[in-house]
């Protein structure tokens, strides 16, 4: 395992190579939407909430440097969260707001299947190019992206054994209403995986304090919203709970 400082400098070679990527992006693109509004503001992991149309859409450079910070792996632990989901070798896991594909590409290493639920089209542009670099081939057949909207997250009935959300939750416009689709779409005794940052104080500014969740409020809208089997787990992470819960068996 490398020691400490080869460690940082792998991670800030990586970061150029998103960078560099995100331009390549950028200019194959062709610039796929001139209005600034529609292209959805990414999250954490991605977005799912409705951009602000007094304001003038990121550049998919600055989002990668805020959203995907050096020291993420550190503290985000994503094989610890990837563990937490149990045996994935014949399941098939979406990725909501997947962003930069952080997570998607180390779970097609994992999973049978991912698929990469993103509005915005820079990143579905992104991650499809950034899987040719980081992926080996039978990885990269298991890493599928799809352009989804604000309310519906494209995924087909029972085409999900779980689904996961990280760093999004907070971003959703109708969280009830949202989970309740997620819920419509997973199979019978599918989970849900809900990764979000504490409300609290620590040593990361992002995301702002006040528009931070409260553990049990989440574990509430769940409830509201249809799902069982709600378990949390507030300690495994230091700055992020984990929250699982599960579509119950519908009876005949």
């Amino acid at each position: 395992m490398p020691d400490q400082p080869e460690l940082f400098n792998l991670m800030y070679f990586r970061i150029s190579l998103l960078a560099l990527l995100a331009s390549l992006v950028l200019s194959c693109s062709n610039h796929a939407s001139e209005d600034p509004t529609a292209i959805m503001p990414a999250n954490g992991n991605g977005g799912t909430a409705k951009p602000d149309s007094s304001k003038a859409a990121p550049s998919l450079d600055s989002l990668l440097t805020k959203y995907d910070p050096p020291d993420r792996v550190l503290w985000q632990k994503p094989e610890l969260v990837i563990q937490k989901m149990g045996d994935l070798e014949n399941k098939v896991v979406a990725d909501i707001g997947a962003g930069s594909g952080f997570f998607s590409r180390r779970l097609a290493q994992h999973a049978k299947k991912v698929i990469a639920v993103e509005v915005d089209p820079r990143f579905i542009h992104f991650m499809d190019s950034i899987k040719l670099v980081e992926l080996a081939p039978e990885y990269q057949k298991r890493f599928e992206t799809r352009l989804a909207t604000y309310d519906n997250s494209k995924l087909k009935p029972g085409e999900a054994d779980i689904i996961l959300v990280v760093n999004t939750y907070i971003y959703f416009q109708n969280r009830v209403q949202y989970l309740r689709h997620l819920l419509e779409v997973l199979p019978d005794d599918g989970q849900l995986v809900i990764v979000d940052f504490k409300k609290k104080r620590l040593p990361i500014s992002y995301p702002p304090q006040d528009i931070r969740l409260e553990l049990w409020r989440v574990e509430k809208e769940l409830q509201q919203a249809g799902f069982s089997n709600i378990v949390s787990d507030d300690c495994s992470l230091d700055y992020q709970y984990i929250v699982t819960a599960r579509k119950g068996r519908q009876v005949q």
